[in-house]
């Protein structure tokens, strides 16, 4: 059982805010196109090497959430920020500053793989089961159901000592200047951006023709699932847009 505190007013977040320290673990939980239309942030775990915070987004007010993810004065240390970062703009229009991304450490000392095995590599500790499970939970539901609020924290729990234990690996094998090299705008978005059609599987065995049928029945798949608030897949699957294009 964790010690936390569930943060779900702007009032509650000024405090948090009031006695925050300058490093904190952070994660998100999301919804990502699986029970309704659309990308939301529906929870903010935090954990301060002391105590657990988990914040309410849709209790809490977007100009406050705006002012602590695009404060630089706070370190924020995540595993493989990218998805997080992209939600943080997509949602509230700002980057995610003074992000500590672990997996660019992991990955310098050849690990490749998800923050439960980065755990047990590094920590020697099994972290909390049911990842996957909770992954495709229905985050937006109020209130959180009880399981879900007391595993959130288990996403965090671990971050600080795995940045102390990469880090002392790291300058080991002489990978620390190169580590702090790649932190720098390691929230940035990388490369082009690519379009939702264009990620579809088999997208670039398709003729200059299909292509433009593709994107055509893309968007209007996704303007139904807007209107409907239904998730685009719910609508008409991937393959069926690819058989449509061809």
């Amino acid at each position: 059982m964790y010690n936390y505190t569930l943060v779900e007013s702007d009032t509650a977040f000024r405090e948090f805010l009031k006695g925050a320290k300058s490093s904190l673990a952070l994660d998100f939980e999301g919804e990502f196109n699986l029970h309704i239309y659309g990308e939301h942030l529906c929870l903010i775990q935090i954990f301060d090497r002391t105590h657990y915070f988990l914040i309410d987004p849709f209790k809490v007010s977007a100009p406050l959430l705006k002012g602590f993810f695009s404060d630089k004065g706070i370190e924020k240390i995540m595993f493989d920020c990218s998805s997080d970062a992209s939600l943080i703009r997509h949602q509230y229009g700002v980057q995610l500053e003074g992000v500590y991304d672990l997996r660019v450490g992991a990955q310098l000392l050849g690990y490749n793989g998800n923050l439960s095995g980065l755990i047990t590599k590094f920590l020697h500790k099994e972290p909390e089961g049911g990842k996957r499970s909770k992954q495709t939970s229905n985050w937006l539901r109020r209130p959180l159901k009880r399981q879900l609020i007391e595993y959130a924290p288990s996403d965090v729990e671990h971050l600080f000592d795995l940045k102390e234990a990469l880090e002392k690996e790291l300058e080991r094998v002489g990978l620390g200047e190169k580590n702090r090299q790649g932190q720098v705008g390691v929230a940035l978005p990388k490369g082009a951006k690519r379009e939702g059609w264009e990620k579809i599987n088999g997208y670039r065995y398709l003729s200059n023709k299909e292509k433009v049928f593709l994107k055509h029945f893309f968007l209007a798949r996704d303007t139904l699932a807007q209107e409907l608030n239904l998730p685009p897949f719910k609508v008409l699957d991937k393959q069926r847009l690819l058989g449509l294009a061809k």
